[in-house]
């Protein structure tokens, strides 16, 4: 292998970010031809294929999700690179680093973080991993865990709900789905086994859901999941319920470990473009799932 352009990897990572050509072609900014384009070339200069193309959408070959660790270190190496970049208050940007449902949810929001008229830039990165706040990867960061070390500011957040969903033709007149029976009787789609941990996941298994007919290894494919018309999933309530071919079949919860929290660097104060977007963001939150923090939630 040589000469590889990184910015083809930069492109090949919005695809495994999004599992979509068009959306990756959306968030970069540029044609979906030109990614299709620029992904062959890429699998021309390695030697091998990295996306297969399905009716359901694009899917990862294995040497792709080989080179996942190291787009991604590639991407918070470019990232520090841009930082050191003078930046006027016209180009303000924030950083915000969370989980892919928040994502979603924050996307959906953007203006009630950048103001109207917007002061700053939003770049809201999806993923299931922790970025690391002391070197910068992001400004703020949403986490489902506690950071217990590093100089950094934390606080919590309201927490939003979740609950169970099918798709209506599904449902419809199958009474087992609304009660402890759909654990047992029903089929199910969760997230993939290296991802039980998770605090939805633990709460299936805790129900006795161990052999699901589909695992999802990106939380918002359980959507897709649903849609298909045979399966019950586990989804956020500010999601599900904005779809109108899907119906609630439980109560909502929340799970035991479903506390949020954002955390902010140390020199937050310092940076007021970042202070501002955090302040909108707890607003949003309260806002949307209705639970003030007490005075001292933040450390």
């Amino acid at each position: 292998m040589k000469n590889v352009n990184w910015q083809r990897l930069r492109i090949l990572k919005a695809v495994l970010d999004r599992e979509s050509f068009s959306e990756a072609a959306r968030f970069l900014g540029i044609s979906q031809p030109t990614v299709s384009r620029q992904i062959k070339t890429l699998e021309e200069e390695l030697g091998e294929p990295l996306i297969y193309v399905t009716p359901e959408g694009v899917v990862p070959t294995d040497a792709a999700q080989k080179l996942l660790p190291d787009l991604n270190e590639l991407a918070r190496t470019v990232a520090r690179i841009e930082r050191t970049k003078p930046t006027g208050p016209e180009t303000q940007s924030v950083r915000i680093a969370c989980g892919p449902w928040l994502a979603s949810f924050i996307s959906r929001h953007a203006r009630a973080i950048t103001g109207t008229p917007a002061d700053c830039f939003l770049d809201i990165s999806s993923s299931v991993l922790f970025a690391d706040m002391p070197r910068r990867e992001a400004d703020i960061a949403i986490r489902t865990q506690r950071p217990e070390k590093g100089s950094m500011r934390v606080r919590r957040l309201p927490h939003y709900h979740y609950a169970v969903y099918g798709a209506r033709g599904l449902v419809d007149g199958q009474e087992e789905a609304f009660d402890d029976r759909r654990f047992t009787e029903c089929n199910w789609a969760m997230m993939a086994e290296e991802l039980d941990h998770f605090a939805t996941s633990k709460w299936l298994i805790a129900n006795g859901v161990k052999h699901p007919h589909v695992r999802c290894s990106a939380s918002i494919n359980l959507m897709d999941a649903i849609r298909s018309g045979g399966l019950l999933a586990v989804v956020p309530c500010f999601a599900g319920d904005g779809e109108p071919d899907f119906v609630r079949v439980s109560e909502p919860f929340v799970p035991e470990t479903g506390r949020i929290w954002m955390v902010l660097p140390d020199d937050v104060n310092k940076r007021p473009h970042v202070r501002r977007a955090a302040d909108r963001l707890v607003t949003l939150f309260e806002q949307q799932f209705g639970t003030k923090q007490p005075a001292g939630a933040e450390t």
